[in-house]
């Protein structure tokens, strides 16, 4: 018989400092309610965000930081807004798409359950998390 599947939010950040952090107090917050997260990020601001978390709930694998691209060149990083919503609107949905997949099968107990993201990201998350069968807030 096989062990219970554990909650599994997957949830995505708007590509900026100030986004990062109210997301990741939610996460720790609901993480002690032993539900395990994924907390998806940019790959320009995701370095910034590891270097400054040593944290307790990531330590003990409650929180799994991984990042997908942008699809801005890395001389793009002035981020001028405009291009940078296009550019996440055309790129990122076919990397969240292949990271759940990834997700998914590399353990069947640890199924990503739910999407979460930041309305400021618009809706490609939550048509990713319905194409997929996946849960939406």
């Amino acid at each position: 018989m096989g062990r219970q599947a554990q909650a599994h939010a997957l949830m995505i950040a708007a590509p900026g400092q100030r986004y990062v952090a109210p997301v990741m107090k939610l996460e720790h917050r609901i993480s002690d309610h032993n539900i395990k997260f994924t907390f998806v990020n940019s790959d320009f601001i995701h370095e910034i965000v590891v270097a400054a978390l040593l944290d307790e709930a990531v330590a003990r694998g409650r929180i799994r930081l991984v990042s997908i691209p942008d699809g801005l060149d890395p001389e793009d990083k002035g981020r001028d807004t405009t291009k940078l919503v296009g550019s996440i609107e055309r790129v990122m949905p076919g990397h969240l798409t292949n990271l759940i997949e990834k997700v998914n099968v590399e353990d069947e107990q640890m199924q990503i359950t739910c999407v979460i993201s930041e309305i400021i990201l618009g809706r490609w998350p939550m048509e990713v998390a319905e194409k997929m069968g996946i849960q939406y807030l």
